[in-house]
């Protein structure tokens, strides 16, 4: 009986674990699709403004009257700048920058995170998986192929300043959770991004959506962000960590798909050479810190 309640649960947190990623590239879509006609100051604001309603309702629900009670302050700052510049410069690169491109630049996070792990928490990473990580960098090298006319511009360095604030998010994340509810940080983080881009839409004097159509895209976007951080918090709850990893990596198929359908995207041979190292290197580094963790 218990073992298969177990079974269940790891069913319930795989399937989870896929909604979230085909939240993740619904909402890339959608940016991409009205990032022509608005600013993405305002996309942000939105998708910030609209993950608050239920993280408020999850916090009270869980915490009561600690529901705002942060012991890291200086935790969360980081948490939330982090956090910031890569959703931040995650939607800005998507005005400049295929979809697919998108997808698969953010798969680049796990070799980030150990690289720069050992600095940050002073997390043991032995030689092997610092090998992998810089043969990763080498599937980037031949995706953005530097040796091509125009190669080099503002949405390949927002691509992938992403991923390397993402990978500092995470690190910050796994630190703030020794002190901090999960739910509190993401509630304050929301309501930083909230506040925070809005501001910067008032002193730039950005217009608000004039057209009905975008305004929903809007609520549709801050919706599903909100449903995915609900997805990501209970996967991880009902599934062990190392098996959800892997699942990431599907997707990079549904961004190329997305992108080749919806975009017409065009896909040259180095890209799916570039992107299968990336793949690679990232699914070993997952599971080499899958039996590091076992062992200890």
């Amino acid at each position: 009986m218990l073992a298969n309640f177990k079974i269940s649960n790891t069913v319930l947190g795989i399937s989870l674990s896929i909604t979230e990623v085909i939240c993740t590239i619904t909402i890339a879509s959608l940016v991409k699709l009205i990032s022509p006609n608005l600013s993405v100051f305002m996309i942000l604001f939105f998708r910030y403004l609209f993950c608050v309603p239920l993280l408020l309702i999850t916090g009270f629900s869980q915490r009561k009257k600690d529901t705002f009670v942060i012991v890291s302050k200086s935790g969360l700052a980081i948490r939330t700048i982090t956090g910031l510049g890569s959703f931040g410069c995650l939607f800005a690169a998507l005005q400049f920058i295929d979809l697919s491109l998108m997808t698969t630049l953010l798969q680049t996070m796990p070799i980030f995170i150990t690289l720069l792990a050992p600095f940050l928490i002073k997390e043991v990473v032995g030689w092997f998986r610092r090998i992998i990580a810089l043969i990763g960098f080498l599937g980037v090298l031949i995706i953005l192929d530097p040796f091509s006319e125009n190669w080099f511009h503002y949405g390949v360095v927002l691509g992938v300043l992403s991923p390397i604030f993402g990978a500092l998010m995470t690190l910050s994340v796994r630190k703030l959770s020794e002190t901090d509810h999960p739910t509190t940080t993401a509630l304050w983080y929301n309501i930083f991004g909230a506040v925070f881009f809005l501001i910067i839409c008032i002193l730039n004097k950005v217009q608000w959506p004039e057209y009905n159509e975008i305004f929903i895209i809007l609520l549709v976007i801050g919706f599903i962000s909100s449903f995915q951080q609900i997805c990501l918090a209970y996967s991880l709850k009902l599934a062990p960590a190392s098996m959800l990893a892997p699942l990431r990596y599907i997707s990079v198929p549904i961004g190329i798909l997305s992108g080749v359908y919806f975009f017409n995207e065009e896909l040259s041979s180095t890209f799916f050479i570039g992107t299968a190292i990336i793949i690679i290197s990232s699914l070993i580094i997952i599971k080499r810190e899958s039996m590091i963790k076992e062992k200890i």
